[in-house]
């Protein structure tokens, strides 16, 4: 008999990566024992709050962040640790196996210099026989497939909108053929009819190419639309991990659950008269609660909540985790 075939490695694997910020006052520990994978191709949403750690990570994955910030763990990326590249490694590794788009455009681009140069750059650094006139065409193409026309190259930023500019952003960040893409809130600064149509330009590429997609936001609704998978986030841990329309409209984390509802569905019975909003305010990340960093928050809380130190535990359902101490009950039962 032959034997069965092995399963294919995940292209990004995170392992208890904790990233800690230096300040006058002492370490402020923004991401706290984070760990997934990914497997290539796939697409991962990832939500929750204002600063609970969505977007450090982001940065932690490509060595992003500001000096004197500390990352411990391991990503591996296609099997090497980004976390220990040597700086001529990790140069390499940027835009041609990962690359990131960010939120901020007019943060991003360089204001003094036309599209076409911007987007040139990363292309001939990263190979060196290609020359100008292969790398416009190579540009031009770029700004095709994110639906610009090609003539954009020689426009500044300014002379952009800001939908045009995420467009531009998206190009360069596919400058290289990256195996992932991370999208960190590309959409936040945008109108509505302008957010659909860049997040459906990132779901039609990311079909396409092939690509695996990190999509970081905000909005609950549009990742379960976008993604197959979602991980929720909360005081620098993943809370709740599952397929995406599983987490978004069966909830298993509290927390998740007042997510959902922030984001109704229209006509669907089980939001209509239902109270908005999640009181009181993110933990400060120097003095998270003990036990379930939600509890103070939650709706459903016990007594035990506050001493329990909670994980991801499984659900009962395929690929579906949760760090409730009701999902540890039902697995005992």
């Amino acid at each position: 008999m032959s034997a069965a075939p092995q399963p294919a490695a995940p292209l990004l694997s995170v392992r208890d990566l904790h990233v800690t910020y230096r300040s006058q006052t002492g370490g402020v520990p923004a991401v706290r024992g984070v760990s997934f994978d990914l497997a290539a191709g796939e697409t991962l949403g990832l939500a929750g709050e204002s600063g609970c750690g969505k977007s450090t990570m982001a940065g932690a994955l490509l060595r992003l962040l500001p000096r004197g910030t500390t990352v411990t763990g391991q990503v591996l990326l296609a099997g090497e640790d980004v976390l220990t590249m040597k700086p001529g490694r990790l140069r390499a590794v940027r835009w041609t196996e990962a690359s990131i788009v960010f939120q901020g455009a007019l943060h991003t681009l360089n204001p003094v210099h036309r599209i076409g140069r911007q987007m040139a750059e990363p292309i001939q650094v990263h190979d060196a026989a290609i020359g100008a006139r292969e790398a416009r065409r190579r540009i031009e193409e770029l700004l095709e497939v994110v639906g610009l026309p090609a003539r954009r190259a020689d426009d500044y930023p300014h002379q952009l909108s800001g939908g045009q500019r995420q467009r531009v952003l998206i190009a360069l960040a596919l400058a290289c053929n990256p195996r992932l893409l991370i999208a960190d809130e590309p959409t936040t600064a945008l109108d509505v009819m302008v957010q659909a149509q860049v997040l459906q330009l990132l779901e039609d590429l990311q079909k396409e190419l092939g690509l695996a997609v990190i999509f970081i936001t905000h909005d609950l609704s549009t990742l379960s639309s976008a993604c197959r998978r979602l991980a929720i986030m909360y005081a620098g841990r993943i809370v709740e991990d599952g397929p995406s329309r599983e987490v978004f409209r069966e909830a298993a984390h509290p927390y998740t659950e007042a997510l959902s509802a922030a984001f109704p569905i229209i006509g669907d019975p089980r939001f209509r008269m239902q109270p908005s909003g999640l009181g009181g305010d993110p933990p400060d990340p120097r003095q998270v609660p003990s036990g379930c960093p939600f509890h103070p928050r939650c709706p459903v809380a016990e007594p035990r909540c506050t001493t329990t130190d909670v994980e991801l535990w499984p659900t009962g359902r395929p690929g579906h985790a949760a760090a409730c101490v009701r999902v540890l009950d039902r697995g005992q039962s």
